[in-house]
């Protein structure tokens, strides 16, 4: 009988202790949406230098991080950064050269700078 019932109680808490929980849901009015940007762009800033620093080839306008800022499992709260030429060029326009996060709508938000660093686009749904 003991062996049944600890063997019960092994099997309610490996139950327990891997059932995977609901995702509570986020109150995207309530987040700062100007300060969410300014972290963004910051760390936009920062990848830039990062990029630059290592000899990164931006000429063909790279998306050059598809998880700049956020929190995945809320994909309204995630930014990209890609860099575009200003004027937009037509290699701007490619796929490949295009965060496939935001196309794919696993963010929301992006932040668009030149191929110098200078800023294009601060872009989130969010933000009027």
């Amino acid at each position: 009988m003991s062996r049944i019932l600890l063997s019960l109680f092994l099997l309610i808490l490996l139950v327990g202790c891997t059932a995977e929980k609901a995702k509570s849901s986020l109150d995207l009015s309530k987040l700062n949406w100007g300060l969410e940007a300014q972290i963004a762009l910051q760390k936009s800033n920062d990848v830039y230098q990062q990029a630059k620093a290592a000899g990164q080839d931006l000429t063909n306008g790279p998306c050059l991080s598809n998880a700049l800022h956020g929190n995945a499992d809320y994909p309204e709260t995630m930014w990209v950064l890609d860099i575009a030429h200003n004027p937009r060029a037509d290699v701007d326009n490619q796929p490949e050269n295009q965060c496939s996060a935001f196309r794919g709508r696993t963010a929301y938000n992006f932040i668009e700078l030149t191929l110098e660093g200078e800023l294009i686009e601060i872009y989130s749904p969010y933000i009027k």
